[in-house]
């Protein structure tokens, strides 16, 4: 294996044991990096790529190195901060490449997502399993996944991850939502190499490594309720709360100072909405000028919700990736899509070595989102993956 300069993280005998090599380069110039990490992988080797950068490294340039191996099939997209074992990065460069001889990978584009529906998802759906079926007999619901990566300013992972997750049935879904550093300017998806916007890219992957999904968030539901009273569901915007000012009666609820108020306030103080038996946290981007909120999931007048209590974050992660340990063993990778609100979170305590200390000892790579997909839901201020298990 050809010498990683320190700007890489690398990690050869776990990875290759399995089937998955990972690394993470931080060199700021776009082609330098991607030579740094293909000198890393065995590309020759590789069923697909995942690329997830952050977006200063979005362009032609990324796009001319990937064109040197056209051979190869590359996917991924831009971030709000990059996940690796060592903790969180931002503005850096991570390549995690599965092989084909633990994986076979379809893939499909799919352009204009507001008007993608049921009947699209099925057609799509049908001819992914076909084609994967046709590639490897073997593969079923129990040994195959499903992974989406969407552009979050399309603000229609709502209805994709519904239609997907309803022809897909019993085969999981798991994915995340491209960023920007919160810029919430262009956060495009990489497909076979190339950039699209209003974009995504779905793969039916069969594996033949043991895997888990696992999504779960650090609140409970408080005794503190609003009622959504005016809102513009096209775009994730909230008027009015109980009939007043969305940011003025969200921060009375909340027990805030208005004034004080911000983002990143915000996004430690998320409303929970229930469906079913379960509660999911749903947070807010952004204050607007005319104090609407605007919401990074779905939202609609007459929605009752409750102000986010938080748990103890991290007891609750440690809790979350224990369980992952006991029904996965030791030996693991962790593909992780996690809500950029949750990063806020753990550098507004200083959680820091805490974290990065559970991402080690799972083995943790992925990327900081703007929506996080599970099954047929989108969804945000959780932790979303897929653990894979890795042979001794």
């Amino acid at each position: 294996m050809p010498p990683v300069s320190p700007t890489a993280q690398v990690d050869y005998d776990q990875a290759m044991a399995a089937g998955i090599f990972s690394a993470n380069s931080a060199i700021t110039d776009t082609g330098g990096a991607i030579g740094e990490l293909f000198a890393s992988l065995p590309l020759e080797t590789s069923e697909f790529v995942l690329l997830l950068h952050g977006p200063h490294h979005t362009g032609a340039v990324l796009e001319d190195a990937l064109a040197q191996h056209p051979d190869r099939r590359f996917f991924g997209c831009s971030t709000s901060g990059e996940i690796v074992p060592g903790g969180y990065r931002e503005n850096t460069v991570s390549a995690i490449s599965f092989d084909r001889s633990d994986f076979s990978c379809v893939s499909r584009r799919i352009d204009a997502l507001g008007q993608f529906g049921f009947q699209q998802a099925r057609d799509l759906v049908l001819s992914m399993q076909w084609e994967l079926r046709k590639k490897s007999p073997g593969s079923n619901a129990s040994n195959t996944f499903a992974l989406l990566l969407i552009d979050s300013l399309s603000q229609a992972e709502e209805f994709v991850a519904a239609a997907l997750g309803n022809e897909l049935g019993t085969i999981h879904l798991v994915g995340g939502s491209s960023g920007d550093n919160w810029q919430l300017q262009r956060t495009p998806v990489l497909y076979d190499g190339c950039y699209f916007d209003d974009s995504a890219a779905i793969l039916l992957v069969h594996t033949t490594l043991d895997f888990r999904h696992y999504n779960f968030h650090n609140f409970t539901a408080s005794d503190k309720r609003g009622v959504i009273t005016a809102a513009t569901p096209a775009k994730r915007l909230v008027h009015e709360i109980n009939g007043e000012v969305a940011v003025t009666e969200y921060a009375r609820l909340c027990s805030l100072d208005r004034a004080t108020l911000d983002q990143e306030t915000l996004a430690v103080h998320p409303a929970i909405i229930t469906v079913g038996d379960r509660a999911y946290p749903r947070g807010f981007m952004q204050i607007l000028e005319d104090g609407s909120l605007q919401c990074a999931c779905a939202i609609d007048e007459g929605v009752v919700f409750r102000v986010a209590t938080q748990v103890d974050f991290v007891a609750q992660l440690r809790q979350a990736f224990d369980r992952i340990h006991h029904e996965l063993g030791d030996e693991l990778m962790v593909l992780g899509f996690e809500c950029a609100a949750r990063r806020q979170v753990v550098s507004q305590y200083g959680l820091q070595d805490a974290v990065f200390e559970q991402f080690s000892a799972c083995n943790v790579w992925g990327f900081s989102c703007m929506g996080e997909q599970a099954n047929s839901l989108n969804m945000n201020n959780s932790f979303n993956c897929l653990a894979f298990r890795l042979p001794s």
